[in-house]
């Protein structure tokens, strides 16, 4: 049976890549975050890289053992790079990407040629009945490229399928609606809560004589929230902050900076979709050599903050300006939330900001 939906303001939400996906999540998982001061978790229901085909049926079993004792919010957590294709000059994250399903697919399916877009909607509605059946306030979209980054750009993707760009943002923009009418249809009042969604962060055209681009992510979400706007008044889409305002900072007042330019960047999109939300998120780290790859480079590497005490303001910060805000928990920032002892300082941490609240 379906739990009543009760969501508080400030919302912190766990997202790591630590976590299991869904058929392998359960009391183990949700007891190791019962100390620490979030309110949900997202659970990948699938990996990124998955390419089995799934419905709520797959999951059915799992759901009702979930929803006998949970004492968190599970968020199902999705991945576009279902429906991304793999190139081989490209820039992928993962030889994952190289599979047979994926190197099928010209930049992304948008048409659904190959087949991937329509398992993706199945792992979409899928997510939505399981979220609405579990109670949890929505699900977590996770718009990243992982199979191929240059498919963030409208340009590539137009050249690889052979269309003009405005056949290829029209697309886009209508499956964005067709997102929203299952979503609308599935679970009406859901939280979709996307990592980013690229309103305030353009790119640099790869034409040198061009103009910035927006990304193919930014179009899709467009058309959910022009959906929402004319047919799910109650749902809500949020904006997660990955790209506009990052992971790091360099400081309490460096954050602060941070918001109040995104804000500005943001006043065009909140003012044309009523539905719209800003999120934000903070990656946060306790000793600087735990730190390894990315989280050595940029506002990471030249940040000033040192132990996990020292982040208590700035996710105080992330809840006084947004109503949504997720602790990325990166392995790259030897933070790993179901290792007791990894994960101590950071749950003392956040029960000290969830005091203040």
């Amino acid at each position: 049976m379906t739990k009543l939906l009760s969501i508080a303001l400030p919302y912190v939400l766990l997202v790591s890549f630590h976590t299991p996906p869904l058929s392998g999540f359960g009391p183990r998982g949700l007891n190791a975050l019962s100390g620490a001061g979030y309110d949900g978790v997202a659970v990948p229901l699938t990996g990124a890289y998955d390419t089995k085909r799934y419905s709520y049926e797959t999951f059915a079993g799992k759901v009702k053992a979930l929803n006998s004792g949970s004492r968190k919010d599970v968020w199902p957590w999705v991945f576009f790079n279902r429906f991304i294709g793999y190139d081989e000059g490209g820039r992928s994250l993962s030889k994952d990407s190289r599979h047979i399903y994926f190197r099928s697919i010209k930049g992304m399916d948008i048409y659904d040629e190959w087949g991937a877009l329509g398992d993706f909607y199945d792992i979409w509605r899928a997510s939505l009945e399981i979220a609405k059946e579990l109670g949890s306030p929505g699900i977590v979209v996770d718009p990243e490229a992982y199979n191929n980054y240059d498919a963030y750009r409208v340009s590539y993707v137009a050249g690889e399928l052979g269309k003009s760009e405005k056949e290829v943002t029209e697309r886009l923009t209508e499956i964005g609606r067709e997102l929203g009418r299952m979503a609308g249809e599935t679970y009406p009042d859901a939280v979709i809560w996307l990592l980013f969604s690229g309103f305030a962060s353009p790119m640099k055209s790869a034409n040198p004589l061009g103009g910035k681009e927006r990304f193919t992510v930014t179009y899709i979400v467009e058309g959910m929230l022009e959906y929402a706007e004319k047919n799910a008044p109650g749902m809500v889409v949020v904006s997660g902050g990955e790209a506009s305002l990052g992971y790091c900072a360099k400081s309490l007042e460096d954050l602060r900076e941070r918001i109040a330019e995104r804000g500005k960047k943001f006043e065009k999109p909140l003012e044309d979709y009523p539905n719209l939300r800003l999120g934000g998120t903070i990656s946060p780290w306790s000793g600087g050599a735990a730190k390894t790859g990315w989280m050595t480079k940029g506002a990471c590497g030249k940040s000033s903050l040192r132990r996990a005490s020292d982040f208590a303001p700035l996710v105080a910060e992330l809840k006084k300006a947004y109503g949504y805000v997720w602790i990325y928990a990166a392995a790259a920032a030897g933070y790993d939330p179901y290792d007791v002892k990894k994960s101590t300082p950071f749950n003392t941490m956040l029960r000290e900001t969830a005091n203040e609240n």
